[in-house]
């Protein structure tokens, strides 16, 4: 496999499709969600009406299902979505916004997991180690410090095995696996922590790439480069007195910038094996 030049064909087919991501979100982060699809190139679709997901889907390349405000008529929705989306062989990417701190979201996050709904996980580490153990402990949305690195991949690899998808799990250091590759890669910016919606953009971005990819988890793996490398740029055109509401403008340009200048990615890969 030549990872650049399948990333850079990734890009350029993302460019030229434009691919259509449905998304069933939460209203935080909804308008983020679409800024920074479109900034990658895709055309993002926010729908979670019961009477229509299931028409949507099946128009769609990708489906992102985001529990960060999650409800009866959400799950409904997603529920049916999910269905379409597995009968027509389109990516799921699911975002288990705050899955430590509800039962809630944690049960439903695992009903569909074992559905085998899934093609893409990607959050924190808490919310992935609690897919893993299957149980509750944590409060709101944000995640505990990362582990060492031996206990990241283990829950990577363990939780992509256990349900069969790939796990790209967010923070200081990246960390995906399908279960049997695992991979880190460094990128990022502190400040991603200090605004609503780093993770949730990160999920758009990755389902973008993941629409067009051949292989789902190279796709993964680009978006998070490509996010990554977008967070550092946006870092880098801060001043002094500026700060995290700026920041977050920039990133969104940033994500456009990276996608558009492709060469940008290729002079700063930086996916390290660790397997």
């Amino acid at each position: 496999m030549n990872t650049k030049d399948d990333f850079k064909q990734i890009i350029e087919d993302m460019q030229n499709t434009k691919p259509v991501l449905h998304h069933i979100t939460n209203y935080v982060t909804a308008g983020d969600c679409a800024g920074a699809a479109l900034a990658a190139g895709a055309s993002p679709v926010m729908a979670d009406a019961v009477e229509e997901v299931a028409e949507i889907t099946a128009g769609s390349d990708a489906l992102v299902l985001n529990l960060g405000t999650l409800n009866a008529k959400h799950m409904d929705a997603m529920e049916r979505a999910a269905g379409i989306a597995k009968e027509e062989g389109i990516p799921v990417i699911l975002d288990p916004a705050g899955v430590m701190s509800s039962s809630l979201r944690l049960k439903f996050a695992i009903k569909i997991l074992q559905a085998g709904y899934i093609s893409i996980v990607r959050g924190n580490y808490s919310e992935c180690r609690a897919l893993l153990e299957q149980m509750v402990d944590g409060r709101g949305v944000d995640s505990l410090p990362m582990p060492n690195q031996g206990e990241a991949l283990r829950i990577v690899k363990d939780l992509a095995m256990q349900y069969k998808c790939i796990v790209a799990m967010t923070g200081v250091v990246d960390y995906i696996s399908d279960g049997k590759r695992a991979l880190m890669i460094n990128g990022g910016n502190p400040l991603m922590e200090r605004i609503t919606g780093a993770g949730c953009m990160t999920s758009s971005v990755v389902a973008a790439c993941a629409a067009v990819a051949d292989d789902k988890m190279t796709g993964a793996m680009l978006g998070l480069i490509i996010m990554g490398q977008a967070a550092e740029l946006a870092a880098g055109l801060l001043e002094k007195k500026d700060g995290p509401g700026l920041f977050k403008t920039r990133l969104i340009d940033s994500i456009y910038h990276v996608v558009t200048k492709w060469n940008l990615i290729m002079d700063n890969l930086n996916p390290e094996k660790a397997n």
